[in-house]
């Protein structure tokens, strides 16, 4: 399989605190079982997710507070996956990003996730960026050696616009 001949590229766009951003994805986003460009703009969390075989991209949005921003969702990040007794082999990176006209922080993943009898190897890219009024995650994860995964996570991962674009 080949990601460009096998998969149809789409923009979706995701609403929270009376912003938006638009990513690029091989399928639709749902949240609260409906397309996520059908939400509403005003709510003060978004959660959506989309997935198939190979891919799942999880995006997050929250109002922006004190307790709610990029340095302090940046170290959750780590520290969640630092303190999961089902994670082994974990590596982690992180980089400074421009997403949109904002700065953010790039974590990168890999490890290895045990569960019901099953080890399964695993990389996250995930974004972590503030608009005015939301800070946003997108996640993108996909088993370490499914190289289709990864195909689509680099073909995807990090074509995120500030705004609503077609």
């Amino acid at each position: 399989m080949n990601a460009n001949d096998d998969f149809i590229f789409g923009k979706n766009r995701i609403h929270c605190a009376g912003e938006t951003i638009t990513i690029v994805t091989p399928f639709e986003l749902i949240s609260e079982g409906k397309q996520v460009d059908l939400g509403n703009r005003n709510a003060i969390r978004v959660n959506a997710e989309g997935h198939n075989n190979n891919l799942q991209i999880l995006v997050t949005g929250n109002a922006v507070s004190e307790n709610y921003n990029v340095e302090k969702l940046s170290g959750d990040a780590v520290n969640v996956l630092k303190n999961n007794p089902s994670l082994s082999d974990l590596k982690t990176k992180e980089n400074t990003v421009t997403v949109g006209n904002t700065e953010g922080k790039l974590l990168t993943f890999t490890f290895t996730e045990s569960g019901n009898g099953h080890k399964t190897a695993l990389t996250v890219k995930e974004y972590i960026f503030s608009g005015k009024n939301t800070v946003w995650r997108v996640i993108y994860q996909y088993r370490s050696g499914d190289q289709l995964g990864k195909e689509l996570a680099d073909r995807v991962a990090g074509q995120i616009t500030s705004g609503s674009e077609f």
